[in-house]
Order: structure tokens, then sequence, then C-alpha cells
């Protein structure tokens, strides 16, 4: 028998054996019985397909701001224009790709930090909201905010075909998924709701089948991003992810349950929307992280968090520059990154397995260890990239760092093995929001240095994020 049917014979029998089980233990188990093979999965799934369909994960939402920069801000020939990130490149659009990119760049670089400021700032208010008046409002919520930023991103695209839109216009497409706590929310209400629904000898495995999710939605991503760009446009892209994320929600409303019981003494809506002001859950939050606990948990939380922000940091900071990093170093398409980024995640989704069913289960090697092993991949792949002058050097890269993608959820293992389960919540409230922060000095910081070695070194940024994930890997030891 699997995994998964033996656990939905554990809980039956827990179950049936013990009729004085506690409200909250019960619920679990019966939620438990319920998502024997999918929780949040199709969902994530979807929601990360829109992303990277999309963004994939810059170059159909970089192209677009680059268009729209070049013949609106700048005010060149929309033929030239058209010219820029396609195999026909001339002399011209060369040069002006240079002057472009500066433009761009601060572009991505101001959506960057609306995506990071706010998100960061509602997650410790949501996470400890949480806690009290459930789950399900804020994925709710997080997923209502992104359908709602796609399809005003969808709406600007397609009306630029007809008139002058600057390209700042998309910024403000992004503030209803930033007001709904973004990715930071996400992550911090999926991660809780499935310490809510599983036990903690199954909990490893279903975070390993989100993690699959995610890797699967940005591969369906990548690889039908630039087909639907050839086939249609831009705002066809762009709409295809809305739609993707509106499927997200009624899976979400229709199939998930509330995972804990709302807090008695607030039921109504308009009572539960106001408690998320309160600056007592973060008084709370606060305490619950910073208090002392015994076996060194303290310092073994904080470290397992500083490891993760500063990976953020460094993965948010290339995000903003790599592919333009790409476009400049090897003249590199749409088509050509989505091959490559198609591979990267495969490759990714075949380390994860390696790691958490080969060295994890036959070796018995610690969560720390392996988030340690996957910190020195994204270090040696940085490396490779600082030096890269060949595309198949970028491929070296991925295949050497196959095992890269463990290091996040195995950091979070460490946590959720550290802390109570009353604690997690909160404490993963305050990571993720350290983690929505780091851009703010990322992308400012990794834009300056692409604008300021592009002339002469296109790729000095990669040695930055190398030395940041070598810091994590002696963090994680």
């Amino acid at each position: 028998m699997d995994s998964s049917g033996s656990g939905l014979v554990e809980c039956s029998a827990q179950l049936e054996s013990n009729p004085s089980l506690n409200t909250t233990e019960r619920n679990r188990l019966e939620l438990e019985r319920k998502y024997r093979w999918f929780i949040l999965e199709p969902a994530i799934l979807l929601l990360f397909y829109a992303w990277n369909v999309s963004w994939l994960p810059a170059a159909v939402f970089t192209n677009q701001v680059v268009y729209q920069a070049c013949t609106v801000t700048f005010g060149f020939n929309e033929t030239l224009c058209a010219e820029l990130g396609t195999e026909n490149e001339s002399a011209a659009a060369q040069e002006l790709e240079k002057e472009v990119q500066p433009y761009t760049a601060n572009v991505l670089m101001a959506k960057s930090l609306i995506e990071s400021i706010i998100p960061a700032l509602c997650s410790m208010f949501i996470g400890p909201w949480s806690d009290k008046y459930g789950r399900k409002p804020v994925l709710l919520s997080t997923f209502i905010g992104s359908f709602f930023t796609y399809s005003l991103v969808t709406t600007i695209c397609f009306l630029s075909g007809r008139y002058q839109i600057d390209p700042w216009y998309y910024i403000l497409a992004y503030i209803p998924a930033a007001l709904s706590g973004g990715n930071c929310a996400l992550i911090t209400g999926v991660f809780c709701y499935i310490t809510d629904v599983t036990s903690e000898q199954n909990r490893a495995v279903k975070m390993g089948v989100l993690e699959a999710a995610i890797f699967g939605g940005l591969l369906l991503g990548t690889l039908s991003s630039s087909y639907i760009l050839r086939w249609t446009n831009a705002t066809t892209v762009f709409g295809v992810a809305a739609t993707g994320i509106l499927v997200g929600i009624l899976y979400i409303k229709l199939y998930i349950e509330e995972s804990i019981r709302p807090h008695e003494l607030m039921d109504s809506s308009t009572s539960r929307l106001r408690e998320i002001f309160r600056f007592e859950l973060v008084a709370d939050l606060f305490h619950t992280c910073f208090k002392r606990r015994p076996n060194f948990d303290r310092v073994i939380i904080w470290l397992v968090i500083a490891a993760l922000g500063a990976s953020i940091f460094a993965l948010e900071g290339t995000g903003t520059v790599y592919f333009l990093f790409l476009r400049e170093r090897f003249a590199w398409t749409v088509k050509e990154f989505s091959f490559y980024d198609a591979t990267a995640i495969t490759l990714m989704i075949v380390g994860n397995l390696v790691g958490m069913y080969g060295i994890k289960k036959l070796l018995g090697v610690s969560e720390s260890i392996l988030a340690a092993i996957g910190f020195s991949c994204y270090a040696i792949e940085n490396g490779i990239r600082a030096v890269a002058y060949e595309p198949w050097h970028l491929y070296l890269a991925i295949a050497i760092s196959m095992m890269k993608g463990i290091a996040g959820p195995m950091g979070r293992a460490v946590i959720s093995k550290t802390v109570p389960p009353n604690d997690i919540g909160k404490i993963f409230s305050l990571t993720t929001s350290i983690e929505s922060l780091t851009p703010l000095l990322s992308a400012p910081v990794y834009t300056y240095v692409y604008r300021a070695t592009l002339p002469w070194y296109p790729g000095a940024f990669n040695i930055i994020s190398a030395t940041v994930f070598f810091g994590c890997l002696c963090l994680m030891v």
C-alpha cells in the first residue's frame, strides 16, 4: 500500500478508535482523510503557471515594457522597436537596446519594490489573524488580488495596441496583488494550511508534492508561453494567465474547507476584517519570534530565517536583470530562454526527487544539511554564470546545480520541526515578510550594478549572488 493509502487508513482508524478526540484534532484528521491525493496543489499549479506564462520569469512582460518604452517614452520608429529582442536585430536595434534597457530596468525595479513593501507589511497582520479566523480567506484574497492584477495587465496591454500608453501604467496594475498580500501572504497561508491538515509524519511528503506542483506550473508556463506569444500576442498571454488564476479561485472556493475553527467572539465578516488591523497581532508575532526557547531553538530559527531571506535577496535581485543580461550577453530571444528555463525547471524537479528520496530517505541526511547542499548548488551555478561566455556554459551550470531547489523547502522544514504547532503560523509570517522585504535592497542594488557594468561586464551581478549563497551555506552549516 502506498503512503497515501496507509495515511488514509491511519486517519480512519484514529477517528473510529478515539471518539474523545478534541475538535481541532478531529477536524485535522477529517481533512487529512479528505485530502488523500491533493490539497492546494492544483490551485498553486495554476497560479505559478499564470506567473511563468506571462513573466517567464521576465521575458514576455519585459519585452512588452521594452517595446512600449521604445515607442512611447523614447518615440522611436515602431518597426525598429519591434526588432528589439528578436533573432534579426539590426545594428541600429542593438544600439537602441542599450539606450532602452536602463529605462526598462527602472520600471522592473519599481514593480519589484511594490511587490515587496506592501505584502511584507500585510503579512505581519495576516499571519497572526489567520491563526484565529482561518486560512481560507487568506488564500482566496491572494488569488483574487492576483486575478485583478493580471486582468489589468491584460487590459493595459490590449489598449497599448491602440493608444500611446506609458509602460509605467503597468506598475499600477500590480497594486491589487500587493494589497492582498502577494506571494508573501500566499506562502504563509499555504504552509500554514498544510501544517493544519497533515500529521508530522506526512507533512514532509505533502510539502514535497506542493513543491512539485510549483515547479510543474512553472514548467508548463515556460513551455507554453513562447508558443502562445508566437501564435497570438502578448495580450492573449496575459489573458491566459488571468483565466488560470480564476480557475484556481473556483477550486479553493468550492473544494477547500477551512482548516481551523473561526474565533467564536468575532464571527461577522466586518468584525473579522477590522481585526486584521490590530497592532496587538504584530506585537504577538514579534514576541513569539524573539522569545527564549530551550536547546538553542531561537538561534536555530533565526539562522534559518537569515539564510532564507538572504537567498531571496539574491534570487529576486537576479530575476530583476537576468533576462536583460541574456539578451545583451548572448542575444537570446523568448524562444531560446523558454527552452533554457524549461530545462532548468525539469532538472530542478529531478534534483528535488534525488535529494528528498535518494539522499534524505536512503542516507538519513538531516534537513539542515540538505538545505546547505541546495545553497551550495546556487553558489556554484551563479559562479559559472559569472564567467560564462558561451550558451552551453549556462546549461552546464543548471546541470551541476540541479539540487538547488531543496534549499527553501528544507529550510522551512527545519523551522516546522523546531517550533510548536501554535507558533508555526507566526514564524512563517515573519519569515515571508523578511523574504518579501529583501527586494527593497536587492532590486536597486542589482539594477545599479547591472547598469554600471553593462558596457564592459554585464554578468557582474552573478558574483554578488554567488557570494550571498555562499553566506547562506555557512549559516546552515
